[in-house]
């Protein structure tokens, strides 16, 4: 491997105080030491900006850029914007690597000569509860428009930018969607597997992820998740332009965003998106031949949708989780 490479880590900082030391300190101690560490203070409400230049000034490896408020997308095309390294990585500032993540995914890299390498992430609950989704050492290299097809089948690890380590020159020129906080990564992905990379695929855990919510489900439903349209309107149109023979995989995409949404709209007795629901139901309806679900959940939930139950199966939800 070679070691003479600057590899930059992205870090978007927001409302994280709690977290951002481990965060960082689970950085500046990876195994692979040439890095630069850019922390991206996206005009936090709390002492993240006073924690952020206090470790700048222990470690020069470390990048302190204090920002107006744009979100998590325009944090890390700011961050994009300042990189000096030949790779780039991009962590929340509430999740950690663990110490060899670096090393690890750069030597995958170079190895196969690839332009993204992907790896495993450890899901940490609050209770302390962890999945591992994927930890057995196996790769797979996936070349020309494979990447794109994974990404449009909804196959792991192929829609966050979570565990990856990308080649700088291959995403030269492609930025995060900004104004759009629900599934912006995946459509930078999406974006990068349009220009065929060559993708690793490694089941090494290298990230933790942290779930510091209660429970996301109780959640309400908003404006934000139509976000998740609107991406998988981008993809149809990009697909039709440059792949049109992958159709069915493109209403694949369709119809599981959809169930998607739905399952998400179950937090909500808003009248407002009464139409959205019916919408759905319309689009689930239409392409339920093409669809391949990702989970048993979501297979049920397009069995329930099929035989026009999903007003049952909303009150029996909101009955069991929102009283």
């Amino acid at each position: 491997m070679n070691v003479d490479v600057l590899v930059s880590i992205i870090v978007p900082v927001y409302g994280t105080e709690a977290y951002l030391p481990e965060c960082i300190e689970s950085i500046t101690a990876q195994t692979y030491t040439d890095i630069e560490l850019i922390l991206v203070d996206d005009q936090s409400p709390d002492g993240c900006p006073q924690i952020c230049d206090a470790y700048a000034q222990k470690d020069d490896r470390i990048t302190v850029i204090h920002q107006k408020n744009t979100g998590v997308s325009g944090a890390r095309n700011t961050g994009i914007r300042h990189a000096h390294g030949a790779y780039l990585m991009f962590v929340d500032s509430d999740d950690g690597l663990f110490p060899d993540a670096v090393e690890t995914m750069l030597a995958d890299l170079q190895e196969h000569g690839a332009d993204i390498v992907s790896a495993s992430e450890l899901q940490i609950g609050k209770n302390g509860r962890t999945t591992n989704n994927g930890d057995d050492g196996r790769y797979s290299v996936y070349r020309d428009e494979e990447p794109l097809l994974l990404s449009l089948t909804g196959q792991r690890n192929t829609n966050s930018v979570h565990c990856k380590l990308f080649r700088r020159k291959f995403i030269d020129g492609l930025f995060f969607t900004e104004g759009k906080n629900i599934h912006e990564d995946g459509f930078f992905l999406f974006q990068c597997y349009l220009r065929k990379p060559v993708l690793v695929q490694h089941n090494v855990l290298v990230y933790r992820y942290y779930f510091r919510q209660e429970s996301s489900s109780r959640d309400g439903f908003s404006d934000k998740y139509l976000a998740m349209l609107y991406f998988c309107e981008q993809k149809k149109q990009l697909v039709a332009d440059l792949y049109p023979q992958y159709a069915d995989a493109v209403h694949n995409m369709e119809a599981r965003t959809n169930l998607q949404l739905l399952d998400l709209l179950c937090r909500t007795k808003d009248p407002q998106y009464k139409g959205l629901q019916k919408q759905c139901v319309k689009t689930v309806r239409r392409f339920r031949r093409y669809l391949r679900p990702i989970n048993r959940h979501h297979k049920q939930l397009a069995r329930i949708v099929k035989f026009g139950l999903y007003p049952l199966y909303k009150f029996a939800v909101r009955l069991k989780y929102y009283r």
